[in-house]
């Protein structure tokens, strides 16, 4: 009689016997794995920000100090972020369309209306830039009666600085952008800047580096104040994401 000496297909075996069994579960495993793992790694955030150097920055190594800590730390759940940079009030605005998680930074007290804020993610400490020939000598912000100050469209200040503003005490000149703001005081037509200490420090020794014989940081610290994501209305539940995760944040920063 002739013997079919032909080999049998693995498929055929695959399902013949307990041996046959396994190696069929394990494959399976690893296939439902590995489809998993693919999904679960392209999750992606679209995050609306401005540039905020050194915490965030289009032009800056990575996008800043604070975008790359949040890019590091969300790329250990699979989680890829990618920055939008816009002027802050429009930053604001697109953080709230549904193809955008939210917006980033934002002080706690300046998150908008349908917006949840994430945990504390970074501090940031509020100070004066003044001119250093007419350096801002204050205790308390009242002491400052009849200064003018230039602020930047869209920021929230402080709830006391804001108060001053209201009941007339303090004067302020809105300009567009950071920047401005202290090319006002270098011409001499504002007496300081209410901005972020690591911001100040950044221009200081970047963009207006030539100008440290006029400017300088004020020593006092008007309000230490905390930077969190703002994550829209179509996204709040993927704060829990972010408030488990630790943030490793450079000593220099």
């Amino acid at each position: 009689m002739a013997v079919n000496s032909r080999p049998v297909p693995e498929s055929a075996l695959v399902l013949k016997g307990p041996r046959g069994y396994l190696v069929f579960m394990v494959k399976l495993f690893f296939f439902s794995l590995l489809v998993s793992t693919t999904a679960w790694a392209q999750e992606t955030w679209l995050v609306a920000t401005l540039d905020w150097p050194p915490y965030v920055c289009s032009k800056c190594h990575r996008n800043g100090t604070a975008a790359d800590a949040l890019r590091r730390a969300l790329a250990t759940q699979g989680i890829i972020i990618e920055f939008v940079f816009y002027p802050w009030v429009q930053a604001q605005k697109n953080g709230g369309k549904k193809n955008f998680v939210g917006y980033f930074p934002s002080w706690e007290d300046e998150v908008l209306p349908g917006f949840t804020a994430s945990k504390s993610l970074f501090s940031s400490p509020v100070i004066f830039v003044e001119r250093k020939d007419k350096p801002l000598v204050w205790k308390d912000l009242k002491d400052l009666k009849g200064k003018t100050f230039a602020v930047t469209r869209g920021y929230g200040n402080t709830a006391e600085f804001n108060a001053l503003i209201k009941n007339g005490d303090l004067k302020t000149i809105t300009v567009l952008s950071e920047d401005s703001t202290l090319r006002r005081l270098v011409q001499g037509s504002v007496d300081g800047v209410l901005m972020d200490l690591r911001v100040a420090e950044y221009y200081l020794k970047n963009d207006f580096a030539k100008y440290a014989d006029k400017i300088a940081i004020n020593p006092k610290v008007v309000e230490n104040k905390s930077l969190h994501m703002a994550f829209n209305q179509y996204h709040k539940t993927k704060k829990q994401k972010l408030d488990g995760i630790t943030l490793k944040v450079p000593a220099s920063f």
